[in-house]
């Protein structure tokens, strides 16, 4: 190979567009579910009693990144997350995230005692009928209610993802979840409207 045909080659290697990488595939904890029930146009707005506390309100949340998650004590995904849930909620709590447990359908006292064995530092609002649960998860599909479920609601009130079901390893993939919620809805009052579909986290 000549000296000029090697100089040509480079230049037309060093001018020709490369070939894009792929994209990264999206680990499955990326994935957020549509919830047909829930608005994601508009603020949310919940407001439940707390179990031994004052009632909670959303509204008074607005500026924090806000999980709200719904489980029962019976619920064996829900015991083997709740560890976990605890855990990153006073990891992150000076980030700005604010965890609100709701239960589904139990007694104050059987509530009490798992706030206890699990340590829960949390509010834990009381869904005593059930009926909050039962729209959100059912709507009018008839769907098998699928415990635990975390709803991420950015610090406009925005419904941001929800997640329903158990993981094989909820305490990677709580706190990647977490960390890139976080990271991607900062508390501020600048925030972008989210669109008619969740977002992946």
């Amino acid at each position: 190979m000549t000296r000029n045909v090697f100089v040509a080659l480079a230049a037309a290697a060093l001018t020709a567009p490369s070939t894009p990488r792929p994209a990264a595939t999206p680990l499955p904890w990326d994935q957020c579910v549509q919830n047909p029930v829930l608005p994601y146009d508009q603020p949310l707005g919940l407001r439940m009693r707390v179990l031994d506390g004052p009632d909670f309100d959303l509204v008074k949340y607005r500026g924090y990144s806000v999980i709200l998650n719904i489980f029962a004590t019976w619920c064996e995904p829900c015991n083997d997350e709740m560890p976990s849930l605890v855990a990153n909620s006073a990891k992150f709590y000076d980030r700005g995230l604010r965890v609100i447990g709701i239960n589904y359908a139990e007694s104050d006292d059987t509530v009490r005692a798992y706030r206890k064995k699990y340590a829960i530092p949390f509010p834990l609002a009381m869904d005593e009928h059930g009926g909050f649960t039962f729209n959100l998860e059912h709507g009018d599909k008839g769907t098998v209610t699928a415990f635990p479920v975390l709803l991420f609601v950015s610090p406009d009130g925005y419904l941001y993802c929800y997640k329903e079901g158990s993981s094989k390893h909820p305490e990677d993939e709580l706190a990647y979840r977490i960390q890139k919620f976080l990271d991607a809805a900062p508390p501020g009052p600048q925030l972008i409207r989210p669109t008619l579909k969740p977002k992946s986290l």
